[in-house]
């Protein structure tokens, strides 16, 4: 059968969503470029022709994963609720499901620990400014006070991440929703906003303590 030639950025997608699917299923390291290769039904020539490698494609996917988490912090960042709502609307923005929740897993391997740390660090960073502008208009509004908004946002991001990726935290999936709430309760303290107004019943649930 032809193959059929479609626009460099649609065949880029497509090979991406195969990889993805593959990655998901197969794993990361078993997954050769062979099988995105027989999964597209694509000749080696027009896969390196978008990328140089595996390895490019996982930090396609990352940067891919990242940008879809940012277009709905985005949204959620934008809506007109309060700041505090508004920020917990972000942090719940960063739950992924699906064959993206079954690579990021998939990335905890001690194999991948390189692409690991990438998609902590490429979320984090899209993430900030998102979240820089939430604490801002919170400022503006007079439910935060804070002198450093990015340097707060860094510190509260990374140690979220770090503390609930089961990756780094292994086999203490049950201690995740203690230390979510415990980043939660800083959050507050370091924002200076109103105890519970981030962690009170009022407030959205967190990502882990939707499930």
């Amino acid at each position: 059968m032809p193959r059929v030639s479609k626009p460099a950025a649609e065949r880029r997608e497509e090979i991406l969503d195969a990889a993805e699917r593959l990655f998901a299923t197969k794993g990361v390291s078993a997954t050769t470029t062979g099988d995105i290769l027989d999964a597209v039904g694509i000749a080696k020539g027009t896969l390196y022709y978008h990328f140089t490698s595996k390895d490019a494609i996982l930090s396609a996917l990352i940067e891919r994963t990242a940008a879809l988490i940012a277009e709905r912090a985005a949204q959620a960042a934008a809506s007109g609720l309060p700041a505090p709502r508004r920020f917990m609307a972000v942090i719940g923005a960063m739950r992924v499901k699906g064959d993206a929740a079954a690579l990021i897993d998939g990335l905890h391997d001690a194999a991948n620990t390189h692409f690991h740390l990438l998609s902590l660090v490429t979320t984090i960073r899209a993430l900030t400014p998102i979240l820089v502008g939430v604490v801002e208009d919170g400022i503006a509004e007079g439910s935060f006070t804070c002198s450093d908004p990015r340097t707060t946002i860094e510190i509260l991001l990374t140690s979220g991440a770090m503390l609930v990726d089961e990756g780094i935290f292994t086999g203490e999936a049950d201690q995740a929703p203690r230390r979510m709430a415990g980043v939660l309760l800083a959050a507050e303290a370091l924002l200076s906003t109103a105890p519970g107004a981030l962690t009170g019943p009022a407030a959205p649930a967190s990502p882990e303590a939707e499930g």
